[in-house]
């Protein structure tokens, strides 16, 4: 039937799914250069694709201008290509279509780009199917546009051409060499993973197989059909769908059904002006209203969509059969037989004239001339008609028979061949299963059994490692809770008791009268006042180091720094403090053992290195926490470098940190030892 003459091309488009305001978006920004003619393009074929033609016209016609002004005859023949497609829709200036089309062509033969030349073709052919007089130019142009496809190596277009051409053979009633076909299109614009070529295919399949009585089969082809107008905003698309379920509901007689179905598809049409296809969907609604035998706005409809269909086509052609039929069954309902033989008349000129001629159509109209007459009293014109009739109908009836059993044959070598293949495998892979079964299933078992005994001794050890370190740190803060308490009453008792003590009895020194003490009781007086003077000051400065106020308020740096100071006021050595990195605070825990192992190193300088100056460095990174004390004494040996209370306490300190210590040192070179802690 003619109907699908014009869906391949409807259905025809490429490139993304964007909305057309993102892509006007872009060209406010966009340079004057090639790309911005693509983009031109795009936006033209985004508004066409949302149903507005003058937009879609005014970019297209930009893109057009600018790549004139580029010498881009490539985008210059797209933008054409699209201004063809777009007048596709209403057929109403022909001649400024085939200017597109010769000029497109010229562009692409100049570059040279095959696949541009054989849309050129293509788009001619496809707007050469929609007359009489010209379609017997319609095969020679797809072949020509096929075969420079295939050169091109483009399956996207190649599918789109063996669709355009099972869309033809549906009009000679081969449905099952148009389902082949359309399948094999299908098959290529997959591969290619072209959805918007799979637009048109997957629809058009689904109207092969509705026409051959496969309504499940077509069913699912508009549900895919339908995604992909979801996809790409399509309105155009979803309108053809609904359509095509409509057409499904009339042929299974649910007239209500159809007739709500066929008039969302026509406000869509009239909402994106598709003067081609409204007239065809108002005739639908008239021929569903007809087998409601609502006869008045059967012939309501019928009659806006011919007047629609005469108004808006620009060609010599004036007929559209759904129309011509509806009126003809319209007035035998009525008994005006007389323009039932004239519709009827004028049809079979049209119908016959069509090549191939449209027997479908030619059956309906002889019918209802036969009834005409008939109902005239001339039997002998009624039974010359209804011959005819016959004849249409019953060869239509064969050749649809035919296509039937053809297409189920296919579908039933496929799936046997398929059944037979997957019988195969599966017996070789039953012969393998039978060999290593038993194998597989003991190692199963096994490893079963083993993962399941590791899994849970993993998880009785996971547990008891953590009772243990739970365990582990409450001793531990409850050892340094213990500690710094201790270290608080140590240093409250030496401040308190014993510094008071030391102070009187420096005070009674400092009283005693020395003039009448002889030369050697003054010396000795001197120095018991010198002693008990530094013993004062070593006490307070351990009392004070034990637990320094600043080291609880503002952490180890602050600590270290005012230890120093303390230090060289004190002591003959100079000391240096230096630091590097960060200065964040640490765990309470870590801060107090490094303030003790720094005065461990500290003390240990003072008593052994005979130092004149020391360097106290601290730095810190994200990982690593590190104490170096350094002096230019007389060094250690390897012997006394582990040997020592001292040395003793600070390895223990690092153990409960986990920290590691280096040292360096050689005679009369100083000593340097580095403490690092991990953070």
């Amino acid at each position: 039937m003619k109907k699908w003459l014009f869906c391949i091309w409807w259905f025809s488009l490429a490139a993304q799914a964007q909305k057309a305001d993102s892509l006007v978006g872009v060209l406010k920004k966009a340079p004057r250069d090639t790309n911005k003619v693509n983009t031109l393009f795009e936006v033209g074929r985004a508004y066409w694709r949302e149903g507005n033609d003058s937009l879609a016209r005014l970019y297209c016609d930009q893109s057009i201008a600018l790549a004139q002004q580029l010498h881009y005859p490539r985008g210059e023949a797209k933008a054409r290509l699209q201004l063809v497609r777009i007048e596709f829709e209403y057929l109403t200036d022909l001649k400024t279509a085939y200017a597109h089309l010769d000029i497109a062509l010229k562009n692409a033969q100049s570059i040279p780009d095959k696949s541009l030349e054989g849309q050129v073709y293509l788009r001619r052919a496809q707007l050469y199917e929609s007359f009489f007089e010209k379609q017997s130019q319609v095969n020679p142009l797809l072949n020509k546009a096929l075969r420079l496809f295939i050169e091109a190596n483009d399956l996207v277009w190649q599918g789109t051409v063996y669709a355009e051409m099972a869309t033809l053979l549906t009009n000679e009633g081969k449905y099952a060499e148009a389902v082949d076909l359309m399948l094999k299109a299908r098959r290529l614009q997959e591969q290619a993973n072209d959805i918007n070529a799979l637009r048109s295919t997957i629809p058009n399949l689904g109207t092969f197989y509705a026409s051959l009585g496969r309504y499940k089969d077509a069913l699912q082809c508009y549900k895919d059909a339908e995604k992909i107008a979801d996809k790409l905003h399509d309105l155009r698309l979803r309108a053809y769908v609904i359509g095509q379920r409509a057409d499904i509901h009339e042929k299974q007689k649910q007239y209500p059904e159809a007739l709500k179905a066929f008039q969302e598809a026509a406000k869509i049409h009239e909402m994106t002006r598709s003067t081609q296809w409204l007239p065809r969907t108002y005739g639908r609604i008239g021929g569903v209203y007809f087998q409601l035998k609502d006869y008045k706005k059967a012939l309501y409809y019928t009659t806006i969509a011919d007047s629609v269909y005469k108004s808006e086509i620009d060609s010599k052609e004036s007929l559209e059969h759904v129309c011509q039929i509806n009126f003809g069954n319209i007035f035998l309902a009525q008994k005006q037989y007389d323009k039932v033989i004239k519709y009827a008349t004028a049809g079979i000129e049209w119908a016959s004239s069509s090549q191939p001629p449209l027997r479908r159509e030619l059956a309906e109209y002889h019918r209802q001339l036969a009834e005409a007459y008939t109902h005239l009293g001339k039997p002998a014109l009624a039974l010359a008609h209804f011959k005819q009739f016959k004849s249409e109908s019953d060869s239509l009836i064969n050749n649809e028979v035919l296509q039937k059993t053809m297409v189920s044959s296919m579908t039933y070598d496929f799936e046997k061949k398929q059944q037979g293949n997957k019988l195969r495998i599966q017996t070789l892979e039953n012969e393998k299963l039978t060999q290593t079964r038993n194998i597989l299933l003991g190692l199963s078992a096994i490893g079963l059994l083993g993962l399941a005994f590791v899994l849970w001794y993993n998880r009785r050890l996971k547990l008891k490692n953590q009772e243990l370190s739970r365990k582990n740190r409450e001793i531990e803060e409850a050892l340094f809770k213990g500690q710094k308490i201790e270290r608080k009453r140590v240093a409250s008792e030496l401040h308190d008791n014993l510094n008071t003590k030391l102070a009187a009895l420096r005070w009674h020194l400092e009283a005693m009268q020395t003039d009448e003490l002889n030369g050697f009781n003054q010396k000795i007086h001197d120095k018991l006042l010198e002693m008990a003077n530094d013993v004062y000051a070593d006490v307070r400065l351990i009392s004070h180091n034990m637990l320094p106020a600043e080291l609880e308020t503002q952490g180890l740096h602050a600590a270290l720094q005012k230890l120093m100071l303390q230090l060289n006021v004190n002591s003959k050595t100079v000391f240096h403090f230096v630091t590097s990195g960060t200065n964040e605070r640490q765990p309470s825990p870590i801060e107090h053992q490094l303030y003790n192992i720094a005065l461990e190193l500290i003390n240990n300088v003072l008593k052994h290195a005979q130092a004149s100056e020391v360097w106290v460095s601290l730095s810190q990174s994200d990982h690593q926490l590190s104490l170096t004390v350094s002096d230019n004494g007389v060094g250690i040996s390897d012997e006394s470098k582990s040997e020592g209370i001292g040395m003793k306490n600070v390895h223990s300190r690092l153990e409960i940190l986990s920290g590691s210590l280096a040292i360096e040192s050689g005679p009369n070179q100083g000593t340097k030892v580095t403490v690092a802690i991990p953070i």
